[in-house]
């Protein structure tokens, strides 16, 4: 089960996060220097969250009703789960690119696609997350409207880059999609238990 490879790795992430720092970080050095204004960095964040959230409707709009139901039926550990869900992503990611690394080709491509892939999943999970406030913001006002959830969910995370420092913005988006991936992240948990402990009881 993928809870339990990511359970099993966890103990050795600062020795993982020592190892891969230079060559990881390097990849990523010359994006991370580059400084862009608020307002530009406001509407990519709205125009990312959309584009992205707008895929996750188009193929999985039954995810963000059952992942409110599940905020709805426990809003109190949702935060919870959903960093569980960032912490297990990270994970694996780290463990990924540091694998990698570790390769004689590494210094090159591989580092690069892994990286790659773990901001392209990582960014689905936000905009997910975003997603799911947004909608549950609708549900909550009047009838749940997944498709203006995701507007105000974009707004919601333009907003966050444009009034506050980049530190700031990263820190409160994960926070709140956090909360907004809580619930899928509590079933998605719980299910790998479930199989497991059913497996082995056979």
């Amino acid at each position: 089960m993928s809870f339990d490879v990511a359970a099993s790795v966890a103990p050795a992430v600062p020795e993982l996060a020592a190892t891969s720092w230079n060559p990881v970080v390097g990849q990523l050095a010359p994006g991370v220097r580059s400084e862009l204004s608020r307002p530009i960095r406001g509407l990519a964040s709205f125009v990312l969250v959309l584009v992205a959230g707008a895929v996750v409707l188009r193929l999985r709009q039954g995810y963000v009703d059952e992942s409110i139901n599940a905020i709805l039926a426990s809003p109190m550990t949702a935060v919870l789960y959903g960093i569980a869900g960032y912490v297990i992503v990270g994970i694996v990611g780290l463990y990924g690119a540091t694998t990698l690394a570790r390769l004689s080709v590494a210094g090159g491509v591989f580092v690069r696609i892994a990286i790659l892939v773990s901001s392209a999943f990582v960014l689905v999970l936000t905009s997910f997350g975003f997603l799911v406030v947004g909608t549950l913001f609708t549900d909550i006002l009047s009838d749940r409207q997944p498709a203006l959830g995701l507007l105000i969910g974009a707004l919601l995370s333009a907003v966050l880059w444009v009034l506050l420092s980049p530190a700031g913005s990263i820190v409160s988006s994960l926070a709140i999609a956090a909360f907004g991936i809580g619930g899928a992240a509590r079933l998605w948990i719980h299910s790998e238990r479930t199989v497991e402990t059913e497996l082995g009881g056979q």
